[in-house]
């Protein structure tokens, strides 16, 4: 334990009786209804001492919603079976060696579920030394008539788990905690996001020693901590302290070339630096849409909504995808005339992108999200290259993306951010954002003459800016795919009979080329498309 952490109160041998509360303040501790009324059904129905423990109760001290309870009995499964019985619908055995039960409620209120398991010792007291975080090694003794109100008094915290959440802090005392379980040295990283502390020293050190053994639990526990981690807004702040413990590159063994990868280039770090430097400015876009896409703001909100106020697991895989979108440039990379290239880093890194997520146990349609977003993330910037945007390149693109075009953008989008300093960025979203430089600028001119210079920008930047703003404009159209959903003028037998066509490719071809001109709103009668079918064919078999 550092010097600096907060002094450690031990049980006494015989157990909680003779501990010393906390010096944090004896305010009281409020619990919802549903919460004391299932504390006083559990009370009543076990044989022996209960204990309010772990999540929920540190959660109550700060005063956080939990949606489930967490107790500690001597007779967990006993307990858990009456509680099924008087208030549940089903009874889950979460771990039968650790004797972990979950209770499913009936009610369909905020609490959903309650968690029993046996003490981990002989005593509520040998128990809470063998918890993970000092946060989460505190235990209230469920009275036999317990109210709402908890003291903070009333609290055992035998390793000073108050003062840290009054700090904010989370603390890990030994190493051998971390070790017993090591998924720990990734729930660190992710309870401090979820909750807002910050890692003391100690424990990061600690974190640090350790970090080789991050990879060794199972894949699908790995992918749980991992991606709730990345949900929770301000994640990137601890995906840099995750590399700096080398906790990051134990699960992601494909980082580590990356450090010295193109340090020329993207200074100190090289490609992994890179691509932190994407998950900040993604973490950054996500938390100021309304700022850089006006129009599509409210819908990208609901697409990241989160059920019932929890982070949104869906931002979780846009900041795995912007994490790995360059993945394979280490393994692609060749000099060419005295520069450093990396072709087919894409669709390399789409690949890599599948063998990661299929390592982590993550479902096929979110290793597809993952690995489309890798494999297409050069094309919004091949487009800006094309110096325009016309109404027919932007159907096309969301056309050949298809679902996942969407998040493409926002990936984009903060890929071409991380080159400006976020002051630069914020600024430029003050001022209205990137999309501004198309209405201002030339889009038809070559590439520096469409864009205006930005006031105070060195004219290097004026390329991203221009990159930012096609990426901007395409995410405004991102509505004009949805006219391609309108109900079909023609289908197959009218375009065969019209054409005089045999069943076959160019039947679907045709009836692409109809959708197209449908979406872009150029024909809207059943009249109009057949005469625009006549025409078109008329021309490319006779000519002009």
């Amino acid at each position: 334990m550092s010097s600096s952490s907060p002094r450690r109160t031990h049980f006494p041998p015989d157990g909680p009786a003779g501990v010393r509360p906390s010096a944090w303040t004896a305010r009281l501790i409020t619990l919802s209804a549903e919460a004391g009324r299932a504390l006083k059904t559990a009370r009543s129905l076990a044989e022996g001492p209960v204990y309010l423990v772990g999540g929920a109760l540190r959660d109550a001290c700060l005063g956080r919603p939990f949606s489930d309870l967490d107790l500690a009995a001597e007779k967990p499964l006993l307990l858990a079976r009456r509680l099924a019985r008087e208030i549940g619908r089903g009874l889950v055995v979460l771990d039968e060696n650790e004797r972990v039960y979950r209770v499913i409620l009936k009610e369909t209120g905020s609490l959903k579920q309650i968690d029993v398991a046996g003490l981990k010792g002989v005593t509520i007291g040998e128990d809470l030394m063998r918890r993970d975080f000092t946060i989460n090694a505190l235990a209230w003794p469920v009275p036999r008539s317990p109210g709402r109100a908890i003291s903070r008094k009333e609290v055992l915290d035998p390793r000073g788990g108050l003062e840290d959440l009054k700090a904010r802090r989370l603390r890990c005392e030994t190493a051998a905690l971390l070790r017993e379980d090591p998924l720990r040295l990734l729930r660190a990283f992710r309870l401090a996001a979820e909750l807002g502390f910050t890692l003391d020293p100690g424990t990061l050190s600690r974190i640090r020693a350790s970090s080789r053994l991050a990879a060794t639990p199972a894949g699908e526990r790995i992918r749980s901590e991992l991606l709730a981690l990345l949900a929770c807004p301000g994640a990137s702040r601890l995906l840099w302290l995750m590399d700096e413990t080398r906790v990051l590159t134990a699960v992601f063994r494909e980082f580590e070339p990356q450090r010295r990868c193109a340090q020329a280039y993207y200074g100190k770090g090289g490609v992994l630096k890179h691509s932190l430097d994407v998950v900040s400015r993604l973490d950054f876009l996500l938390d100021h849409l309304e700022q850089a896409f006006p129009r599509p703001a409210k819908a990208l909100r609901e697409r990241f909504a989160g059920r019932e106020g929890e982070p949104s697991p869906h931002r979780g895989l846009l900041m795995l995808a912007a994490l790995l979108h360059d993945v394979a440039k280490p393994r692609t990379a060749q000099k060419i005339g005295g520069r450093l290239r990396f072709f087919g880093h894409d669709t390399v890194g789409a690949k890599m992108a599948l063998e990661i997520m299929k390592r982590l146990r993550f479902s096929r349609e979110e290793s597809r999200l993952v690995a489309a977003i890798v494999e297409h993330h050069l094309r919004p910037g091949n487009l800006a290259a094309s110096g325009k945007v016309t109404d027919r390149a932007a159907y096309r693109f969301f056309r050949d993306i298809g679902k996942p075009a969407i998040d493409l953008l926002l990936v984009c989008w903060a890929d071409h951010a991380s080159y400006l300093p976020e002051a630069v960025v914020a600024r430029a979203l003050k001022k209205g954002g990137f999309g501004r430089f198309l209405k201002e600028g030339r889009i038809g001119d070559t590439l520096l003459q469409g864009v205006p210079n930005a006031p105070g920008e060195p004219p290097g930047e004026r390329k991203t800016f221009w990159h930012l703003a096609v990426v901007s404009e395409l995410m405004e159209q991102s509505a004009r795919p949805e006219r391609s959903r309108l109900a079909r003028l023609l289908d197959g037998h009218d375009v065969m009979r019209i054409l005089s066509l045999a069943p076959g490719p160019e039947v679907g071809r045709w009836l692409e080329a109809l959708a197209e001109e449908r979406a872009l709103n150029r024909i809207k009668t059943r009249t109009e498309a057949v005469a625009y079918l006549k025409k078109q064919y008329r021309s490319r078999v006779i000519g002009p």
